[in-house]
């Protein structure tokens, strides 16, 4: 089989408005990045429902990446990167649900 290219820059989610949620399921690596505002904490996703997709198929999630760096980013790295196990399975197969407070803070819970 030929190899193909492809270029451009992932997509990366739009914030979730304040008082608002989103709906992910994580779908491979995270990292540290580097970005025009700081590092951040970065997930590859499958968004399943957010506020600011009206138009999401939830028999086709968007594939896509959220970046931030809040706190609930840097503390779901931190506990991945100790090797809980229960963690590291769910962080792989469960849905999450990001939360938005309506002072701006980011939660992330599993469904």
């Amino acid at each position: 089989m030929k190899d193909k290219f492809s270029f451009g820059a992932a997509s990366v989610m739009r914030e979730v408005p304040p008082g608002e949620t989103a709906v992910i399921k994580f779908n491979g690596k995270c990292e540290k990045v580097e970005t025009d505002w700081g590092d951040k904490f970065s997930y590859k996703i499958l968004l399943l429902s957010h506020p600011s997709y009206p138009n999401l198929d939830l028999t086709r999630p968007l594939e896509t990446v959220w970046q931030s760096k809040s706190q609930a980013a840097e503390n779901l790295m931190t506990a991945l990167s100790s090797g809980q196990k229960e963690l590291t399975k769910a962080f792989k197969e469960e849905k999450w649900e990001l939360i938005r407070s309506p002072e701006g803070v980011y939660f992330l819970q599993q469904l």
